[in-house]
Parts: C-alpha cells; sequence; structure tokens
C-alpha cells in the first residue's frame, strides 16, 4: 500500500509541478501582451536632440526610422536584433511617455503620436522607383586607389582620393559605459565593435532602494563605407552585412576657435583617430 500510495502521491506532484508552470507561462504571456498593449503604434522619439519616430508593428517588429528590427519583449527589457546580436534596451512607460534606456548611456523619450501619411509619388510606366540609397550613397568609382592625393588639395571640394586618404584608419569613441572602435579600411569595407556595460538601481514607490541591475553587451559590425562631402563636413555611409544602410552626419572638431583634424564628430558623437594606414 505504501508503496502504491507513493506512487500515487508522486503523480500529484507532478501534475501540481505542471499546472504551476502553465500558469506561469500564462502569467508571463499576458503580463507581455498588455506591455505590448502600451508599446503598439506610433511614437515621435527625442535622443540626443536628434528627432526619431519609433512604431512597433507587432509583437516580434519595429520600425525604427522607417528601418525594420526584429525584437521581443522581457519585464522592463526589449530585445533588438542587431546584426547577428541580441541587444538589451531597458524602458518604462509612465503616463503615455516611454523612455528607453540605450547600452550607450543615452536615453531616449518618446511620446504616442498620430502616424504622418505618405505623400504619394507618381511613377512613370516601365520605370521602377527605389528608395534610400538611389542618388546619397552611389558606388560608383568607389573606392579609389589608396595613395597620397598629388597637388593642392580643396578643402571644400575634395577628391573621393583625398577623402579615403583622410578618413581610412581606426576612428575610437569612449564613454563612461561603452567603448567604440570603428575601423574604416582602404578597400571600402569597414569593421565596427562595441561594448558597453552598466548598471543602477531598483527602487519601490517611495523611492527607497530595493536593488541593484547590472547588464554589459558586445556587438560586431561589417560591410562597406563610402564618404561624401568636404575636409571640415558631410555624410558617411555604412552599410552592412545585411544590406542595411546607415548614415551618419560628420563634422571635424572646432574648440576655442582651433580646428582639430584628428577628430570627428559622426551623429554628434565625438571619434578620434588612433591608427592611420600609411
Amino acid at each position: 500500500m505504501k508503496k502504491v500510495y507513493g506512487r500515487i502521491n508522486s503523480k500529484v506532484q507532478n501534475i501540481a509541478l505542471a499546472i504551476f508552470t502553465l500558469a506561469l507561462l500564462f502569467t508571463a504571456a499576458r503580463a507581455s501582451a498588455e506591455v505590448y498593449t502600451q508599446l503598439k503604434g506610433y511614437w515621435q522619439c527625442l535622443e540626443d536632440g536628434q528627432q526619431i519616430s519609433l512604431e512597433f508593428e507587432s509583437k516580434k517588429q519595429l520600425l525604427y526610422n522607417g528601418e525594420t528590427y526584429n525584437y521581443q519583449l522581457g519585464p522592463g527589457v526589449m530585445q533588438v536584433m542587431e546584426g547577428n546580436s541580441l541587444v538589451n534596451y531597458f524602458f518604462m512607460v509612465e503616463s503615455g511617455t516611454l523612455m528607453i534606456f540605450s547600452p550607450d548611456g543615452s536615453v531616449m523619450q518618446c511620446q504616442k503620436a498620430k502616424k504622418p501619411k505618405v505623400a504619394g509619388t507618381k511613377e512613370k510606366p516601365g520605370k521602377a522607383t527605389t528608395q534610400g540609397r538611389q542618388a546619397q550613397s552611389p558606388d560608383q568609382g568607389w573606392p579609389p586607389p589608396y595613395a597620397r592625393p598629388q597637388g593642392h588639395i580643396n578643402e571644400d571640394n575634395p577628391s573621393a582620393q583625398a577623402l579615403l586618404y583622410k578618413f581610412a584608419g581606426r576612428w575610437d569613441n569612449v564613454t563612461t559605459n561603452t567603448l567604440t572602435n570603428l575601423f574604416l579600411k582602404p578597400d571600402g569595407t569597414y569593421e565596427e565593435a562595441y561594448e558597453a556595460g552598466y548598471s543602477g538601481e531598483f527602487t519601490d514607490q517611495g523611492g527607497y532602494q530595493t536593488g541593484h541591475w547590472g547588464a554589459t553587451g558586445e556587438q560586431q559590425g561589417r560591410g562597406h563605407w563610402k564618404v561624401v562631402g568636404s575636409l571640415r563636413q558631410g555624410n558617411l555611409y555604412l552599410v552592412d552585412q545585411n544590406g542595411r544602410e546607415s548614415v551618419y552626419h560628420y563634422q571635424v572638431h572646432v574648440r576655442g576657435g582651433e580646428v582639430y583634424w584628428g577628430e570627428y564628430s559622426f551623429n554628434g558623437q565625438l571619434y578620434s583617430v588612433k591608427y592611420i594606414y600609411r
């Protein structure tokens, strides 16, 4: 009888454990659904003084400035697939405001907004239109031969060879919590390495500290690059291995009226050259 009772008791425990597991999964799914209900739709955001659009199309896809990314939701964190890596973005929604904390330490503040209508364009019969990269980053003739330019270099209208010779190298951006190495190679390819580490505190509704959190992340990318502009400012185009293009406005660093030719801001982030291919 004891053996029979033991088998029955074991079965009851297994059933109870299964019910408890299903309840946890159901609770997590319901919580994720409730969070998505808050996030769903179109948001106008501000990050480092730049206007950014963010749209949650579904529970698995979002649009960042019109570019599609896969993501998944967790408790207070969204994991976004960038390249071949999942990057953690902590967030909170309060009183209709969405706050997103990026791995580089920046904060994006968003407000729900009405999605603007896209103006229609007329197409000529027999001609297809392309978006994104048609005129902004033409690849014809790039990269030119990597050699020191001969003769006078026009600072405002340099040749492609002068631009390649100027920007080919390793550029670093360092903040309190992040390190970014951008290798712009003479053959027109690039490699990017990014590391971040950050932490914070959990507090209750009364403002009392209840714990600590910490996270680290690494990200790497590669593809092709090109610059278009002058030696002072212009656009840096990075096209990753998946064909996605990122555009960075560059501008030489000027402080106290002095020009620092080894330092440029890329979309407001200051980079300094650490290695030059010579």
